[in-house]
């Protein structure tokens, strides 16, 4: 395993706990989830615990990879690796490329006048 692989996998990792814990997607599983008090339901809400079992999913994909001489296997990290960064990349620059507003004008930004047409 080079540091490119693990880095991948990581990253990847990081991705599906974003996507499980934060979106609106998986919000209905989530709330049936806070129902039980059992083990299963700590292990997926948790976003420690969970990271521990995607990330050994994302490690299987790398050694699959790796023993195979097929990157293919490495595809699903991939898309989720660059997924994760383009979210990273909006969160830095959301400030300078935001669409503008119908009342938007380049000399004042405040100015709640609209466009004339």
């Amino acid at each position: 395993m080079n540091w490119f692989s693990l880095l991948l996998a990581a990253v990847a990792t990081w991705q599906v706990i974003e996507i499980w814990h934060h979106s609106a997607l998986f919000a209905e599983q989530r709330a049936r989830l806070e129902l039980y008090n059992n083990y299963l339901s700590s292990l997926l809400l948790c976003p420690w615990c969970f990271s521990v079992w995607v990330g050994f999913c994302f490690a299987g994909l790398v050694l699959a990879s790796e023993l195979t001489q097929n990157n293919l296997w490495l595809f699903p990290a991939f898309a989720f690796s660059v997924s994760r960064f383009a979210n990273i990349g909006n969160d830095v620059f959301h400030h300078r490329c935001r669409t503008p507003r119908l009342t938007w004008n380049k000399s004042n930004d405040r100015n709640d006048e609209p466009l004339p047409f």
